[in-house]
């Protein structure tokens, strides 16, 4: 008897390239305006968040390098969220682009925290499709 050989279950997942535009992320993420900006503090240093989704979040540099790592907090604002919605999780930089934005990742978070970053991801973006369907200027 003839065996066909097993197919992987799943296809490798291909290395994010920070530095290309066109890649699709596997996360949704939600990037902040100028009118609702939020700021962690990382390493010290109070920073402006580009964007953020469950896996991690971008931010601008300030003197940053590859693969700095601290321990975040934020209290995410989750309207109509009953339980605890502060979170707290290292955070760290993979790569720094040219216009010095760093992408960072997420590391060691539990389901219940990843859960509670999709939920508040979620909450941004209906909260900007709201605002943008009243916005008489779209």
């Amino acid at each position: 008897m003839f065996w066909k050989k097993a197919k992987p279950a799943s296809d490798p997942v291909p290395a994010l390239d920070i530095r290309d535009s066109q890649n699709q992320r596997e996360a949704f993420r939600y990037v902040f305006t100028d009118q609702d900006r939020i700021f962690i503090r990382f390493l010290g240093k109070k920073v402006p968040v580009v964007d953020v989704s469950a896996l991690g979040m971008a931010f601008m540099n300030q003197g940053f390098v590859q693969y700095d790592v601290d321990q975040i907090h934020m209290d995410l604002d989750i309207p109509n969220f009953r339980g605890n919605t502060h979170f707290s999780a290292r955070l760290r930089i993979l790569g720094i682009t040219d216009d010095q934005i760093c992408h960072c990742i997420f590391e060691n978070c539990t389901i219940d925290q990843y859960e509670i970053l999709h939920k508040y991801v979620l909450e941004l973006q209906k909260r900007a499709l709201r605002n943008k369907t009243h916005d008489p200027a779209h």
